[in-house]
């Protein structure tokens, strides 16, 4: 008899319920675990070590995957106990034996092992992340900080959640952009709850409600899932603000496993650890910026000292010269310098620089000229040529405040004349008996403009005449803690006499004293050329 052939398709349609199961993730579970492993095996891992009352006491402590500088072998913390029934239970004629030979399942309880103890570390160093994180400055948090901070807030949530009778609790804290809130630490879960992705703040009521500095209650979960518990299987819940409505940093949730009521003094006692950690936050912020801050100083130092160490120190170059000066910076770092030399075609050659830009930014522009200046030294040229090249290098680095004024001279001895060109807000004066005289140069700042064009002066110094260079604070007035034009010239002319040294000497001491915060980005600095015959 011919079969009946199908006259349609006929599809599977898996079980909606199995789907959702397999599609749900598992969650890990020691206990879970070594029962699988004994099915699997049939071989029950035990502690080799239990207590008289409970033989299998301990059996899913720490004894497997425990956390030891000098651990054990999982051989000897844990025995293997063969689960097949005893003899006489059945029928002689039915032999029952294990999965797997009792070496087998060592080998696989010792990568189990393993695996667990790289889990263990694994979530150690995920919770001091968080920690470090919750700072708000990153992993530059020293270690001792970093496990003195996860100590102080499980002592937090502990202490809350006993005061509250609460089964659980953790901190959410913002991110920078103030658009999601991510857990930083929790009591009462397992840490791999660490590990779970940012919530949104978009949507959670309850936790918005709480950065507007109020405390949100949720006694019965199940009857209102629109403020968005963040735990779904807790029954109850409470979340209270960390920081102000001004100034939010996240917030603390504290939950039970039942349906309750919170008093106030649950709510008090809620507020007083969100304060708590809080201000352990701000602890730890602000000891990481202390030690920051302290290494930076130190830097700043050394780097200060290198660049005074680059000034020319009070030496005659020639008996018929006397030159002196000196640089104040407004801070430990700063964009004035003066040098001289006496190069090999015995030429005086000196130059001041002054950066537009102060502290740290203004020394590495002051380095910068300073270096290409002395570069020149050996090598014929006139003053005008090294400002052209200066400003051609100085302007190729575009990134940055390059600007800058610079003023260089020559001098030959033996005719006493002098080349000179200077930039920028610079002064020059030539000061006698009779009098003073300015002299003029290009006002354009190096690294304004590429095509700026530099003149040289050429003058001959009498014997006795002072030649005096000065960067702008030096002129700028008392309230730049420097001088007045007369004022200076008046004090030159009084002293004329005496050597450029101690006439330097005395302008350096008659600055006007200035507190630190009006010093900042006040550089000065003062170079006087004397003839002596």
């Amino acid at each position: 008899m011919a079969g009946k052939n199908s006259t349609h398709l006929r599809l599977h349609v898996e079980n909606a319920a199995a789907r959702d199961d397999l599609a749900r993730p598992q969650r890990y579970d020691l206990e879970n675990l070594l029962a699988a492993f004994t099915d699997a095996t049939g071989w029950q891992p035990r502690n080799s070590k239990p207590t008289p009352h409970d033989p299998t006491a301990n059996q899913f402590g720490s004894s497997l995957g425990e956390q030891s500088k000098h651990r054990q072998s999982i051989r000897e913390r844990m025995q293997l106990v063969d689960t097949s029934p005893m003899d006489g239970m059945l029928d002689a004629d039915f032999q029952v034996t294990p999965v797997c030979s009792e070496e087998a399942a060592w080998n696989l309880l010792e990568q189990i092992d393993c695996l667990i103890s790289r889990l263990e570390q694994t979530e150690q160093r995920l919770e001091l992340q968080e920690a470090q994180l919750a700072t708000g400055v990153g992993v530059s948090l020293q270690k001792d900080e970093t496990e003195l901070l996860v100590s102080r807030m499980h002592e937090s949530l502990h202490r809350a959640a006993e005061l509250t009778g609460s089964d659980s609790a953790a901190i959410y804290l913002l991110d920078e952009t103030t658009s999601e809130l991510k857990m930083r630490a929790c009591w009462g879960l397992t840490k791999a709850a660490l590990a779970e992705p940012p919530r949104s703040l978009r949507g959670a009521m309850a936790d918005l409600e709480a950065l507007m500095g109020n405390a949100v209650l949720l006694e019965n979960t199940r009857l209102a899932p629109e403020w968005g518990c963040p735990r779904e299987d807790a029954l109850a819940g409470m979340c209270v603000p960390i920081g102000s409505p001004t100034m939010p940093h996240g917030t603390l949730w504290l939950w039970s496993d039942h349906v309750r009521d919170f008093s106030t003094l649950d709510i008090d006692a809620a507020k007083s650890a969100a304060d708590k950690v809080l201000a352990d936050l701000e602890r730890s912020v602000l000891a990481d910026e202390v030690l920051r801050t302290r290494g930076i100083n130190r830097q700043i130092e050394s780097a200060s000292l290198v660049q005074s160490s680059r000034l020319p120190s009070t030496q005659p170059l020639h008996l018929d010269y006397e030159i002196a000066g000196w640089t104040f910076q407004g801070g430990a770092l700063g964009g004035n310098f003066h040098t001289w030399t006496l190069n090999k075609y015995q030429q005086i050659c000196v130059s001041v620089g002054d950066a537009k830009a102060c502290g740290a930014a203004g020394a590495i522009v002051a380095a910068n000229m300073q270096a290409i200046v002395e570069t020149c030294w050996n090598s014929k040229h006139m003053p005008h040529q090294v400002l052209r090249k200066v400003n051609d290098l100085l302007w190729d680095s575009q990134d940055g405040d390059w600007r800058s004024s610079l003023c260089y001279l020559q001098i030959h001895p033996e005719s006493g004349s002098t080349q000179l060109a200077f930039a920028g807000d610079m002064s020059a004066l030539v000061v006698d008996s009779r009098g003073f005289r300015p002299l003029s140069g290009t006002a354009t700042y190096l690294s304004a403009q590429p095509d700026t064009v530099f003149r040289n002066h050429q003058l001959y110094l009498e014997g006795g005449e002072l030649l005096i260079l000065a960067t702008a604070d030096v002129l700028g007035g008392i309230q730049r803690g420097g001088f007045t034009q007369e004022s200076l010239v008046g004090m030159l002319r009084s002293m004329q006499d005496e050597s450029v040294t101690e006439i330097v000497d005395h302008l350096g001491r008659m600055l006007p004293m200035q507190d630190s915060r009006a010093s900042e980005g006040t550089d000065r600095t003062l170079v006087a050329i004397k003839r002596r015959f």
